[in-house]
């Protein structure tokens, strides 16, 4: 029960934008507002700063709002979430280093070099069959605009505050940790006096733009000194600039 307790709340929360959208008063997303949000997206992964050491972007999807709930007498919107993943990998996949090592033997057999084609041929199956006993070491980063985050404070989890952002370590088991940074300059502003971020009451503000962002949550799943020195370089103050109505 003590699950659901967050759960039911967060649905009584974000109620009046559903009845809405279930009574169809909705209005599409043009292309132009879904790439002004997918923009906001690439701005909060900016602000985050450069990746870890010997970490490079792997991956990266986005999922962005179609139709947003609208209330045309007020002309007002209610907000649709907008998501997007990435990963960040340390190493060299096989498919990397395949592409890698076939650009060095065509090199090698362009100046005729078969010895040399040889040895690379050999260090590419000695080097795969490490690899395929490695495991990759990897960071993932999921990024929300307008997402009604729901997290009771561990004090011994504080990472960073400041008016309006956060930094939580929210689960770990020693070696892989997720955090999680929540910003909006309303319900946090000041952190020292809430033990629970609480972002649906933001949230259930309706907005006058479609583009609008009024909270931004990250989520950073990796290693846990790697996810943690890279959440105490994020640019809080771009960041939360983004935040607008």
């Amino acid at each position: 029960m003590k699950r659901l307790l967050p759960i039911l709340i967060l649905l009584l929360i974000a109620a009046p934008a559903w009845l809405l959208a279930d009574g169809g008063n909705e209005e599409p997303v043009a292309r132009d507002e879904a790439l002004a949000l997918k923009t906001t997206v690439k701005a909060v992964l900016e602000g985050l700063g450069a990746a870890p050491a010997g970490y490079a972007k792997a991956k990266e999807e986005f999922d962005l709002p179609t139709a947003m709930g609208v209330d045309k007498a007020k002309k007002t919107y209610y907000l649709a979430q907008t998501e997007a993943d990435f990963e960040f990998t340390s190493g060299m996949s096989g498919e990397q280093m395949g592409k890698a090592y076939q650009e060095k033997i065509m090199a090698a057999q362009s100046k005729g070099d078969y010895e040399e084609m040889q040895r690379l041929s050999l260090e590419l199956q000695q080097n795969m069959m490490a690899a395929m006993n490695t495991e990759m070491s990897k960071v993932t980063v999921k990024i929300y605009l307008n997402n009604s985050a729901y997290q009771e404070i561990d004090p011994e989890g504080v990472i960073w505050e400041t008016p309006g952002a956060i930094a939580l370590r929210t689960e770990t088991d020693g070696t892989t940790t997720e955090l999680m940074l929540a910003f909006d300059p309303q319900s946090l502003a000041d952190t020292k006096k809430v033990s629970l971020v609480q972002l649906g009451e933001t949230m259930n503000d309706p907005a006058t733009s479609k583009t609008a962002v009024k909270t931004i949550v990250v989520h950073l799943k990796g290693p846990d000194a790697v996810v943690t020195d890279w959440a105490k370089t994020v640019d809080k103050g771009k960041i939360l600039a983004l935040i607008k109505d």
